[in-house]
C-alpha cells in the first residue's frame, strides 16, 4: 500500500482521524497533520503507542462532539442511493451539519434540494426547521413575512407579526428558490446575515436573531449576478458551503432503490398490495434521462400503482415520455382503437397503451381480454391488471368460457 492510499485510510466515525504508515518521512507527517490528521504512527510503533493514539483521539472527537457536535442523526431514508455521488452528499452531510456555516444547495429542479436541506439541519442539533418558499410569496409581502410586521405597518396589518426570522431562532431557515428573491429585499437579507439583527416593517426597534440559514436554488447565481439580477456579495454571504445535488441520469444505480422506496411508499398510500419491480422494468428506467429527476420518477411510479394492481410492476405498464418537441396532444384516457376506426385490427396497439382501458363496454373488453391471455401465454394476474379488474373475475370469465 503506498502513501496516497494510507491518507485515505481514514477513521471514518469521527473527523479526527489517525494516518499510518511504514517508513514515513518528515514531510510526509507534516502533510498529514496539515491535511487535518490527528496523529501519525508508523506501523512499526509499538502496540502501547498505538493504543494511545487511538485513545487521543477518540476523546478529542468526544469533547468536540459535545461542545459542536449534532444532536440528532441524519435520516438516510431521506437520501436514497448507493452511488459514489450519493455517498459523498451523506459524508458532506455529516461534516457541515453540526457547523453554523450558511450553506447554498444547487442543482437541478427535482433533485431533492429540501431534503439535502432537511438532512443538513437534522445533524445540526438545532431546532425548530422553518421553511420560506421565495418563489411562492409575493414580492411585496416578503419583507413582512421574513421579518415582521407591527399592527397598522400595512392595509390588512390588524396586529403584531413576528417574522420567520424570529420563528426560527435557535434553528435552521431554509430558503427555497433564493434566486427569485426580489433585488430589492436583497440589500436587507445581506445585513441580516451579516449581523444577525433585523426589524419589523413599521417599527424602529430591531431584534437580535440567532439563527443558521440554508438556502436552495435551480440557477447559476453567480452568473445571474453578473446580468445584474442577484447581488454577487450576498451570494458569497449565502454561500460559504456549497453542496450540489447530482442529477438522476448521472447516477442511475440509485434508480433501484429510490423506485423501491417509491413503490413501497405509493402502495401504503393507494392500498395496493405492490412489492416488487421486473427486472425489465428498472433497467428501462436505467436508460432513460430523467429530465424530472427523483420527482419525475416517483410521479411515474405512483401512477402506474393508481392504474393497475400488483404484487409487481410490470415493464409492459410503462412507456418513456416523448421529448417535448415529440409530444402530440391527445387525452391519455381514449382508448387506441377508438381513434383508429379504418384499422383492421382494432386491437393491435392496445397492450402498449400505458393506461388501462376502463372506458371499453363488456364485449370490447371480453375480446380485449382474450388478446391480452394470448400475449402472455395465459398470466391472469397480469392481464387483470391490464384491464383494470379483479383476478378473480378474469377467472370466473375463464371458467364461463366467455374469455
Amino acid at each position: 500500500m503506498d502513501w496516497a492510499e494510507n491518507r485515505v485510510r481514514l477513521a471514518r466515525a469521527s473527523r479526527f482521524y489517525l494516518v499510518y504508515g511504514k517508513g514515513l518521512s518528515s514531510r510526509q507527517i507534516v502533510d498529514a497533520v496539515r491535511d487535518g490528521a490527528h496523529d501519525v504512527v508508523d506501523l512499526s510503533e509499538n502496540r502501547e503507542r498505538w493504543q494511545q493514539a487511538l485513545e487521543s483521539a477518540a476523546q478529542a472527537q468526544a469533547l468536540w462532539w459535545q461542545l459542536y457536535g449534532a444532536q440528532g442523526e441524519m435520516d438516510e431514508r431521506k437520501l436514497v442511493g448507493r452511488s459514489q455521488a450519493m455517498q459523498a452528499l451523506r459524508d458532506s452531510i455529516q461534516r457541515i451539519g453540526p457547523t453554523d456555516a450558511t450553506v447554498l444547495i444547487m442543482g437541478e429542479s427535482g433533485t431533492g434540494k429540501e431534503l439535502v436541506a432537511e438532512s443538513i439541519h437534522d445533524t445540526s442539533g438545532r431546532a425548530p426547521f422553518v421553511t420560506v418558499n421565495c418563489a411562492a410569496i409575493p414580492a411585496e409581502l416578503m419583507e413582512s413575512e421574513l421579518f415582521g410586521a407591527e399592527k397598522g405597518a400595512f392595509t390588512g396589518a390588524v396586529r403584531n407579526k413576528p417574522g420567520l426570522v424570529e420563528e426560527a431562532a435557535g434553528g435552521t431557515l431554509f430558503l427555497d428558490e433564493i434566486g427569485e428573491l426580489a433585488l430589492n429585499l436583497q440589500p436587507k437579507l445581506l445585513r441580516f446575515l451579516e449581523t444577525r439583527r433585523a426589524r419589523r416593517v413599521g417599527s424602529t426597534k430591531e431584534y437580535v436573531s440567532e439563527v443558521r440559514v440554508i438556502s436552495a436554488t435551480n440557477r447559476d447565481l453567480r452568473a445571474e449576478s453578473q446580468k445584474g439580477e442577484f447581488r454577487l456579495d450576498l451570494f458569497y454571504r449565502l454561500s460559504e458551503v456549497i453542496q450540489n445535488t447530482a442529477p438522476l441520469r448521472s447516477r442511475p444505480e440509485d434508480i433501484p432503490d429510490l423506485s423501491r422506496v417509491f413503490l413501497v411508499g405509493a402502495a401504503v398510500r393507494l392500498g395496493k398490495n405492490f412489492d416488487s419491480m421486473e427486472p425489465e422494468l428498472i433497467s428501462r428506467m436505467q436508460q432513460y434521462s430523467w429530465p424530472g429527476n427523483v420527482r419525475e420518477l416517483r410521479q411515474n411510479i405512483e401512477r402506474m400503482a393508481i392504474y393497475y394492481d400488483g404484487p409487481v410492476m410490470r415493464s409492459t405498464w410503462w412507456t418513456p415520455p416523448l421529448p417535448p418537441e415529440k409530444q402530440v396532444t391527445k387525452h391519455p384516457f381514449v382508448p387506441q382503437h377508438r381513434e383508429q376506426k379504418n384499422s383492421a385490427d382494432p386491437f393491435r396497439e392496445m397492450s402498449r397503451n400505458p393506461f388501462p382501458p376502463r372506458t371499453l363496454n363488456r364485449m370490447e373488453k371480453l375480446e380485449y381480454a382474450r388478446r391480452l391471455l394470448e400475449e402472455s401465454g395465459g398470466d391472469l394476474t397480469w392481464t387483470a391488471s391490464q384491464l383494470g379488474i379483479h383476478p378473480t373475475t378474469l377467472y370466473r370469465w375463464r371458467k364461463d368460457g366467455k374469455v
